[in-house]
């Protein structure tokens, strides 16, 4: 009976649309981009003043003074997830999503590779592999293009 289960429930899920799989991991991941974007923001074009104190005192970036590293992170924490979301340049953003994440790794957060980082990195990886699927933007204009 617990076998019968198990089939039953492997073959229904095996009949789900690959499309409506990479919609739901190009949301999942382009929220978490998206709510950290708006965490840095007063509104919706004033940034915190505190996002400038908190890439200055905490993040600490090589290279990239605070002032413009601070409006670069929130620009590409608004753009590329709703890129991601609507399909529309899904690999571009994704790649985007992906520097981002290295970065954050690497530069910022390096203990988060467990909990958050190697997650992102995955659902990632698949957009970058399989592209956004048959419910993108891409997908429409590549079609209506020919």
């Amino acid at each position: 009976m617990m076998l019968s289960l198990f089939k039953t429930i492997d073959a229904t899920l095996g009949r789900l649309p690959e499309a409506a799989v990479l919609l739901f991991v190009r949301i999942a991941v382009g929220h978490v981009f998206w709510a950290s974007g708006r965490s840095k923001m007063d509104g919706w074009l004033t940034m915190r003043p505190e996002t400038i104190d908190l890439f200055r005192d905490e993040y600490q970036l090589p290279l990239i003074p605070p002032e413009i590293a601070a409006p670069m992170a929130a620009a590409g924490e608004h753009i590329l997830p709703v890129l991601l979301v609507l399909g529309l340049f899904t690999r571009f953003s994704a790649l985007g999503l992906v520097v981002m994440t290295l970065v954050i790794q690497f530069l910022v957060y390096p203990d988060a590779w467990w909990t958050q980082h190697s997650l992102w990195l995955a659902l990632l990886t698949v957009i970058l592999w399989r592209g956004g699927g048959g419910w993108s933007l891409d997908r429409f204009v590549s079609k209506s293009g020919r």
